[in-house]
């Protein structure tokens, strides 16, 4: 049992060096093209400017920031979050930030961005599932949730963790002038009305649908247990 725990820690520490060293090597080429990129460019010249650049670096400052907050949840709240989570964790800010904002992914691969939402709003949902049991077996915590109660607290929870992103993208976009919500397509055309909020929308809608069916799923495992 302690050999085994020990080559998960492992994965989880070799997992979070490379994610780590990947993100500040992503700084310092960004920093360096960001300098020499233009400030605007023809539509047809197809050319990242500074502006393209700015959100590239702020996504990676954010992502070293973010990939912080599990080993700081467990030393100061003595939270044990499982190293297959947090392995799973690293994974996903590896696809959101490296592969889709410095690679391109986003623009390159269909339903990217859809695919690390769904992902995202599951993770989410264990993770709320993870908090409530910790708080349950609290002696100070009087209050005792069924697992009903806790399936519902950890969708409430993905889902906030949700719009709280895109309450962030929202105000990147307007205090930075990025183009995070994807409203500005590649060829240079703004959307408006409708079109404008389909990004935002269908990013909550699947933050929500993968968090329902993994709330749905881990009730009767609750119930059981």
């Amino acid at each position: 049992m302690e050999l085994s725990r020990k080559k998960r820690f492992d994965w989880k520490r070799i997992i979070g060096a490379f994610l780590f060293v990947t993100l500040i090597g992503s700084i310092v080429f960004i920093i360096i093209r960001m300098i020499m990129a233009p400030s605007e460019a023809a539509i047809e010249d197809n050319v990242k400017v500074k502006s393209d650049y700015v959100l590239m670096l702020l996504q990676c400052v954010l992502g070293i920031v973010v990939m912080m907050i599990p080993s700081i949840v467990e030393k100061k709240k003595s939270i044990d979050i499982p190293d297959t989570i947090e392995i799973i964790y690293f994974i996903f800010l590896y696809c959101a930030i490296y592969l889709g904002e410095v690679q391109d992914f986003y623009y390159l691969i269909p339903y990217w961005d859809s695919i690390l939402h769904a992902f995202s709003g599951a993770v989410l949902g264990v993770l709320g599932i993870i908090l409530v049991r910790f708080l349950n077996n609290q002696e100070r915590v009087q209050i005792q949730l069924n697992p009903f109660f806790i399936s519902f607290f950890a969708f409430c929870f993905s889902v906030a963790a949700g719009t709280i992103w895109e309450i962030y993208e929202f105000l990147a976009d307007g205090l930075l002038s990025l183009n995070m919500q994807k409203f500005i397509l590649v060829d240079g055309t703004q959307l408006i009305g409708r079109a404008a909020l389909s990004d935002t929308m269908s990013d909550l809608v699947i933050d929500t649908l993968s968090a329902l069916i993994i709330c749905i799923i881990a009730l009767p495992i609750l119930k059981k247990r």
